[in-house]
């Protein structure tokens, strides 16, 4: 089924095009094709830049399809990993946001960013 709205909060959206400076390509391109997760969400990827603080920012690339005129590509982006790079690399941080479940790690991180958008 295609996607007819963003995944990402749009205060997100602003957090995420703000590490970016708005360009993806100066993001790193994820790909989820070989997901091993039980509960796989549908996306293919997303689009990862690190904040300030080196926290990892995500953008599924469904939403990336809707925000930039353009569809990103993986060999015009930073760099690319496939999702087990990602999260071998961050897993000191998905433990810490207690990120351990079946589903997919990647958006239960989008979740908790986008719940951290607001202080309520």
């Amino acid at each position: 089924m295609e996607t007819t709205h963003c995944l990402a909060d749009a205060k997100h959206i602003r957090h995420f095009l703000d590490a970016c400076d708005g360009n993806w390509h100066r993001c790193i391109y994820v790909e989820c094709a070989n997901c091993r997760v039980k509960n796989p969400c549908n996306q293919s990827g997303f689009l990862f830049c690190p904040d300030y603080r080196a926290i990892p920012l995500i953008l599924p690339l469904s939403d990336a399809d809707m925000l930039f005129a353009c569809r990103p590509e993986p060999g015009e982006c930073l760099a690319v990993f496939k999702d087990s790079v990602f999260l071998e690399m961050y897993a000191q941080f998905l433990k810490g946001q207690k990120i351990i479940s079946p589903d997919c790690p990647c958006m239960a991180l989008l979740d908790i960013q986008n719940k951290d958008c607001y202080d309520w």
